[in-house]
């Protein structure tokens, strides 16, 4: 910083100090600037005051400050003092400084509260003769009534020596009497059980009944002053803001202004002299209008919070302006709501934190004073000023509010201040935007001439090459170089259509140029426009395979001709038939044409999403695509048709509501009554040929491609190149893979399949949300059992936060490298992978662990047979070997079994188990279904074993196992094992299907994982203590093993014998 720099950034800093150590000193000098603390020579003492030196011409108004006689809790009447003889009975006499609150007080060493009654009183005595007298009182807390000499002058609210008789009532009022004795005697009764606060806060003024008059209508004149400049630039700002919204210039900070004055205008027409309260009082009672006042004293400081963080949002934290903006609002939802009792106390808090806050803007506005730039700086000491007059007026109305100053002149003075200050800066404010308008205009003007220039030559460079691609392509299409398989065929039509769509951009930037710059001409001739439509609709018959949108040409073969340039006319029908099947994911779009006195109106309806109202001009505009931005395009095509139609000497227009479609309507000129040729020399045949598609038709979905892999990867989007590309990708990487083109597809082929490795799944699809889908595949399969790769358009961490929440596994953005794609395909089928080999690991560990009790049983079985039934020892251990030969077979964990292998291993299972337990094991089997049935193996056998060994076996009795095997319905077999043994608790119940809990076989819980992992299904146990236990399973008879076929099983069986 140079040293001239320094200096003038001490000046400031020195302005700004200076200004705001004036402006918080006027706060608390404001009371003798304004004539509160001005010498008074007439004071009350103990209670009297003579006046009998009293000159009413010099000093009409007297403020009865000083000693009252103070009688607390007690409203005593003008008879109890005279009864007393001046004396009550009721109690001693106290006296109480007038004006200030009693609450705070000490009074025989108590401290009075803030709510509570109390009678005040004075004596004037020596009253020089004088015409009619008058007292004004101000703001007495509060409730109030004054007697005169024993009459009842002033009434103000209910008084009540408890809350249940007593209504609030302060508002100024003046009373007119007479004193013919030369003594006056003035009680006051005064009652609060509301406000912080309590007493004659303000003075009571005596004097001449004429000049107390005037000095009430000179005050209630101030305040109509402060209220018609406040609604002068309430309107001022009303207007600005409106003359701002007619040229599209939305400035909130001005009605936040006409906010601001508004609301302080309001607030000071109930507060002080109360100007508007003679216009409400018959409305409202006394209770609702001060609530309204606080309310509108809150909505004001609100404003004022919202209009200084607009104005310097960068500067101002919103999190601050944000925690304000609460506390504001929420206290202004409890004014209603509570009572003025109940709400005040909350009040304080709520003026603190308001207060630091503006304090808080004043530094703020300061500091960008002191570091502004030169050209900024008038502005910025102005708005500077602005906030301190803020402040000021927050602090001089507290402390009036609180009794500290009898007025609050310097509140309206600053609020005033603040108001004709933000007038210049608001001015200031538009006349920059009105600078910088101008200086954007000649820049934009600048870069309009540069982008055109732009435009027109990059679109000349991107049609030679374009034109290359899209004739290539197609002369491989027709065989320059022989025959071309399907799949060619049809990657190669992606390749010329997606050409022609850059083209056709490329051509409207073209045509853009030229009619901007007017070197468009038309070739005008008489064409058959029924033939044009229908060339249009063959052109666009490829873009709708796979939709249910449907093109009709509903033109009549009767209409005369229209007058137009039939290549202009192709234009105007591609762009608007495009528009419509963009916006339309099904239904119809039709084109129709009537004739209208020497016009033809074509029309171009849509059963799509609609158009907004207030859309519908903006989407003739260049390079505005209004909402529409998410279907893709340059905004440019509506535009262009737009002209081109008017250069035809017609108009175009649209007609649409929001989900009921759109049509669109332009006109064209009727030629002669003779049909001329078509403008370009061709037949309408030759035209309905131009540009159609040439490839053929996608394939049926699903679409399955075997690979080197059995498990295949799901692919999932609806754009047909989007799924080529991929179909492409994963080909050269040998994947085997489902494609389908829809989510209820997808989700169809994932729950009927159970070998899905992974699923490539596009988020945006136009049956149903990719969220929708990835949510039902969640509710089956959990991430490591199906992982799913999402794919996205959009890339932000917000998105992708999102998708992952969800139960994605992966994000991949799109337009994605297929290098990166297939990295994370091969991450996530190689984690798929891992989770299934440990799964089985841990499936043959179980499997493998065959209690040594067990085999020690079985081995002591056989040695007693072998000297009692030697067949029968020979039978029992070629059951043993059996089960243990299905039980140690770990080469086949996903393979299928028959029902026959699975129950021929229960059977070896119960004849070893019946060979140790005798009578007291008894099974009984009911085999109603195919035992060709294909089941995943040791689903029956550990079910059996459960039931025998922790059910009837814990019987000392024992007990029988049923096992039922039935096809309920076609389709189904059900699998039910029933025992009569001890039963479980429903707690018992819970802990087995844990999955923790296989105890060194294979449990339940695996069981009923495995069934849900293939069949969306799970165990059904129902079990009751004392009782017995049932198991029931429901599997599909999708395979049935037919004769001469061998399982995986039964083929190991074959090797071992």
């Amino acid at each position: 910083m140079h040293r001239n720099e320094k200096a003038a950034w001490f000046a400031r800093v020195l302005l700004i100090s200076l200004i705001g150590l004036i402006g918080f000193l006027l706060v608390p000098l404001s009371g003798k600037i304004g004539g509160d603390e001005r010498s008074n020579p007439w004071i009350v003492q103990k209670g009297g005051l003579d006046l009998a030196t009293w000159n009413p011409e010099r000093d009409p108004v007297i403020p009865l400050d000083g000693e009252w006689e103070f009688y607390w809790n007690q409203l005593l009447t003008p008879d109890d003092f005279r009864q007393g003889l001046n004396m009550p009975h009721t109690g001693s006499v106290s006296y109480i400084s007038v004006p200030s609150p009693w609450n705070g007080k000490l009074l025989d060493g108590i401290k009075l509260p803030a709510y509570g009654a109390a009678t005040y009183r004075m004596v004037l005595t020596g009253l020089p003769p004088a015409e009619e007298l008058a007292l004004k009182k101000t703001n007495i807390r509060f409730a109030s009534e004054i007697y005169v000499n024993g009459r009842r002058l002033l009434t103000d609210g209910q008084t009540s020596g408890s809350p249940a008789g007593y209504r609030a009532g302060n508002s100024p009022q003046l009373g007119i009497f007479s004193a013919a004795q030369g003594r006056i005697e003035i009680i006051v009764h005064v009652a609060n059980y509301d406000y912080v606060n309590s007493g004659i806060t303000d003075s009571l003024r005596f004097g001449l009944a004429d000049r107390l008059i005037a000095d009430r209508q000179l005050a209630l004149s101030k305040d109509f002053v402060v209220l018609s400049i406040l609604g002068t630039l309430t309107l001022i700002y009303v207007i600005c803001f409106a003359a701002a919204s007619a040229y599209h210039i939305r400035d909130n900070s001005l009605v936040l202004l006409a906010m601001i004055c508004l609301l302080f205008g309001l607030y000071h027409g109930l507060m002080g002299e109360r100007a508007l309260f003679p216009l409400l009082e018959g409305m409202f009672s006394f209770e609702v209008l001060y609530k309204m006042k606080d309310f509108i004293s809150v909505s004001a400081c609100l404003s004022l919070a919202l209009f200084f963080h607009h104005l310097h949002r960068s500067k101002l934290s919103l999190r601050i302006t944000q925690v304000v903006s609460i506390a504001l609002v929420g206290f202004m939802v409890v004014i209603p709501m509570l009572s003025i009792h109940a709400y005040t106390p909350i009040q304080v808090y709520v003026i603190v934190l308001y207060q630091i806050v503006q304090f808080w803007h004043f530094l703020v506005a300061a500091q960008l004073f002191v570091r502004g730039e030169r050209g900024a700086r008038l502005k910025l000491l102005m708005l500077c000023v602005a906030v301190l007059m803020i402040n000021l007026y927050s602090l001089d109305t507290i402390f009036f509010a609180l009794g500290i100053h009898k007025s609050a002149w310097l509140a309206q003075f600053c609020i005033v201040i603040f108001n004709v200050v933000m007038l210049p800066v608001v001015v200031l404010r538009f006349f920059e935007a009105y600078q910088t308008v101008n200086t954007m205009k000649d820049q934009l003007l600048r870069l309009d001439k540069i982008k055109d220039e732009f435009l027109s030559t990059t679109s000349h460079e991107l049609r030679t090459p374009l034109n290359a691609i899209v004739n290539i392509s197609e002369s491989l299409l027709k065989g320059v170089e022989g025959s071309l398989s399907d799949t060619q065929t049809r990657n190669l039509s992606i390749v010329v259509d997606s050409g022609r769509r850059l083209m056709v951009l490329v051509n409207e930037l073209l045509d853009y140029s030229r009619l901007k710059h007017g070197d468009l001409a038309l070739q005008r001739s008489a064409v058959d426009v029924k033939a044009y439509v229908e060339s249009v609709i063959q052109i666009h018959g490829f873009l709708l395979e796979g939709s249910s949108t449907k093109l009709m040409n509903g033109v009549s073969d009767h209409l005369p001709p229209a007058y137009a340039d039939g290549n202009r006319l192709i234009q105007i029908l591609h762009n608007l038939i495009s528009n419509a099947i963009k916006f339309s994911e099904r239904g119809v779009v039709e084109v129709t044409a009537v004739t209208i006195g020497e016009w033809m109106e074509v029309r171009v309806s849509d059963t799509g999403i609609g158009i907004a109202a207030e859309m519908r001009e903006r989407i003739f505009l260049e390079f505005d695509q209004g909402e529409a931005a998410q279907y893709g395009g340059a905004g440019l095509g509506l535009s262009i048709t737009k002209r081109l139609v008017e250069l035809h000497g017609g108009r175009i227009e649209v007609d649409s509501e929001l989900g009921k479609g759109a049509t669109f309507r332009f006109t064209l000129p009727l030629a002669g009554n003779e049909v001329e040729t078509l403008a370009d020399g061709r037949s309408a045949a030759s035209v309905r040929s131009v540009s159609s598609p040439l490839g053929v038709r996608p394939p049926e979905y699903p679409l399955y491609v075997a690979g080197k892999e059995q498990e295949p990867i799901l692919l999932v989007d609806d754009d047909f190149a989007n799924l080529q590309s991929m179909i492409n990708m994963f080909k050269l990487e040998g994947r085997t893979f489902i494609v389908v083109d829809r989510g209820q597809l997808a989700l169809e082929t994932v729950f009927s399949r159970s070998d899905i490795s992974l699923v490539v799944l596009d988020l945006i699809m136009a049956d149903m949300s990719g969220y929708e889908v990835l949510g039902r595949i969640r509710e089956r399969f959990s991430p490591f059992e199906l992982p799913v790769l999402v794919l996205t358009a959009r890339n932000s961490s917000e998105d992708i936060r999102i998708a992952l929440e969800n139960g994605a596994n992966d994000v991949v953005a799109k337009p994605f490298e297929s290098e990166e794609l297939m990295a994370r395909v091969r991450n996530l089928t190689e984690l798929k992978s891992s989770v299934k080999l440990a799964r089985n690991a841990e499936i043959a560990f179980l499997r493998s662990q065959i209690k040594p009790h067990f085999l020690y049983n079985a081995l002591t079985a056989i040695a007693e047979l072998c000297v009692i039934d030697a067949g029968q020892a020979e039978q029992l251990t070629l059951r043993l070997s059996s089960y243990l030969r299905s039980s140690f077979d770990f080469k086949h964990l996903e393979a299928m079994t028959t029902l026959e292998n699975e129950l021929e291993l229960v059977k070896s299972y119960v004849a070893i188990e019946q060979a140790r337990f005798g009578a007291r094991l008894q099974v009984e089997y009911e085999l109603e279904a195919n035992l060709g049935v294909m089941i995943p193996p040791l689903v029956i056998q550990p079910i059996v074993e459960n039931a025998i060994r922790h059910g009837v076996m814990s019987r000392s009795k024992g007990g029988t196992v049923k096992l039922l095997v039935i096809e309920r319905e076609p389709g189904k077999v059900l699998i039910r094992i029933d025992d009569n043994g001890c039963g479980m608790s429903g707690g018992q119940l819970d802990s087995i299907m844990k999955p923790d809990t296989a105890a060194g076989g294979i449990g339940l819980w695996n069981i009923s994982q495995r069934l849900r992992l293939l069949y969306g299904t799970t165990l059904r146990i129902d079990s009751r203590e004392g009782t017995g236990t049932r198991v029931e399973m429901e599997l599909p008879t999708s395979h049935i093993l037919e004769r001469g076929e061998t399982t995986a099983y039964a083929a190991i069986d074959d090797r071992r014998r």
